[in-house]
């Protein structure tokens, strides 16, 4: 969960930055569109201003020509250029001046021009009047004194360089314009560039995003699998333990009534022998018959004895029931402690404790321990082990050199397995489970014990939450074997939840 998480705000984090690009662009975008509309303004702007001053200046020519022509030629046809451009001298000079008054860097050439063309256009008027008057001559005379040249080269410097000016702030613009293409590509390819690794970084954490949902679907399935699996394990293993309680009351009440049966049956003996005790004791003096002396002798001689015999085998019976029971039942009560066992010394101390034992049958001990020291109760490993190790020896087959092995492996990730194998009596295989219920015993009873030491490491091992099996052939042997959770904390942890 934590990493996915992780991937969506990764994927936040990756749309967010997507949507910084596209305002960024966005506003990049626009910035230039504008920028690329005013430049354009300018350039059209700048072309009509051009256009404008060089017709002025071709209608003045014009103009100047058709003075020149009828002033040679005293011809009427030749003022045609003069009409057809003084025609056009209204217009264009409106519009030239209504051009330079938006644009103030020439604003104030306007007033110079109209004035130079004002004067320029005076000059050419008054020779014409006076060579329509019949002056042809004086005329003539004026424009050979040079001030409508003059006048004429300054408008041709004056409206030159307002067409000179033009050409700069239009090569200018064009340039501008070019920049800015320019950087409306680099800005198109950073964004397709940047929109492209966003888009791809964003599909490969929403593929992340899909196959952490399927890990965790699959997870999930694992979990409700294995909560299947816990479920009817811990059903088999509340049956397992109705049916221990089960046998563990008709043990008990059984194994206990055997004795109390006997104390009660030998109680009414006591009483049969007491009444044959009080005839003679408490005659006072009155005549005994010889039956009543022979009862009496009898059950002081035997009667008595034995039902007090039997009576104290009977409660030393009860006493080592009892305390059996006691002995499991502190064991499950027992706080256990949790720490990291060293399995060889643990295993090798238990070995040395029967290792006399074995050596007197001519047999060994083998010792073989490849699995990771588990974390566990150490008493508990100790008393289940040293029981296992004590049975061997005790139901050695007699005549054959005992042949020991103990070994430790790993079972799993999460389980230790202790094996305690030897080459003794074996176990008949329907006394398998039998041999590990509380007062029960297999095969020839000729060992003392009240059978409970196999009882006792079922007790151990379910108490650390592992268990007890065993495998085995009459005759062959019985390999004994512990499973261990590696980790008994986590068992812990797992009854408090």
């Amino acid at each position: 969960m934590k990493k996915l998480r992780r991937q969506t705000r990764g994927t936040a984090v990756l749309l967010s930055a997507g949507a910084i690009i596209l305002i960024f662009l966005a506003t990049a975008s626009t910035w230039i569109s504008f920028r690329a509309e005013d430049t354009f303004d300018r350039i059209l702007r700048d072309r009509e201003i051009r256009q404008v001053a060089g017709d002025l200046l071709s209608s003045l020519q014009d103009i100047e020509t058709g003075q020149r022509g009828f002033l040679l030629t005293d011809d009427a046809t030749f003022l045609q250029p003069y009409n057809s451009g003084m025609s056009r001298m209204p217009g264009l000079r409106g519009q030239l001046n209504s051009l330079l008054d938006t644009h103030s860097p020439i604003a104030d050439r306007a007033d110079t021009i109209d004035s130079l063309i004002d004067r320029r256009l005076g000059i050419i008027n008054a020779t014409l009047e006076l060579a329509q008057a019949g002056d042809l001559a004086g005329a003539r005379a004026r424009v050979m004194t040079g001030d409508g040249k003059e006048i004429m080269d300054q408008l041709r410097g004056q409206l030159g360089d307002v067409i000179g000016r033009a050409d700069q702030r239009i090569d200018t613009a064009v340039a501008t314009q070019k920049t800015l293409s320019s950087w409306m590509k680099i800005f198109s390819i950073i964004g397709a560039v940047a929109l492209l690794f966003v888009v791809g970084m964003a599909f490969n954490v929403m593929m992340r995003q899909l196959r952490a949902l399927r890990g965790a679907e699959i997870e999930l399935q694992r979990l409700n699998a294995g909560l299947e699996e816990r479920v009817a394990q811990r059903t088999e293993d509340l049956m397992r333990a109705n049916q221990e309680v089960q046998r563990f009351a008709y043990i008990v009440t059984h194994d206990l009534r055997a004795p109390l049966v006997n104390i009660m049956g030998f109680t009414s003996e006591l009483e049969a022998s007491l009444k044959s005790l009080q005839a003679y004791v408490l005659a006072d003096g009155e005549r005994i018959s010889p039956n009543d002396i022979q009862d009496a002798r009898l059950a002081a001689a035997e009667d008595l004895p034995e039902a007090i015999g039997f009576i104290r085998a009977s409660t030393r019976k009860m006493d080592g029931l009892i305390n059996a029971i006691l002995k499991i039942s502190r064991d499950g009560r027992r706080e256990l402690r949790p720490e990291t066992v060293p399995l060889r010394p643990l295993i090798e101390t238990a070995a040395d404790s029967v290792a006399h034992q074995v050596m007197e049958t001519g047999g060994e001990v083998t010792i073989d321990v490849t699995a990771l020291d588990p974390v566990t109760d150490r008493l508990s490993i100790e008393q289940a082990l040293g029981n296992l190790v004590d049975n061997a020896v005790k139901y050695s087959a007699p005549g054959r050199p005992l042949k020991l092995a103990i070994r430790a492996r790993p079972e799993g990730r999460l389980m230790v397995r202790i094996e305690v194998q030897d080459n003794g009596r074996g176990i008949e295989k329907g006394d398998h489970e039998r041999v590990f219920e509380l007062f029960r015993r297999s095969g020839q009873q000729d060992k003392p014990g009240e059978g409970i030491g196999l009882a006792h490491v079922r007790s151990l091992m379910r108490n650390l939450g592992g268990e007890i099996t065993v495998t085995s052939e009459p005759g062959r042997g019985s390999t004994f074997v512990l499973h261990v959770p590696a980790d008994l904390r986590k068992v812990m942890e797992k009854v408090k939840a």
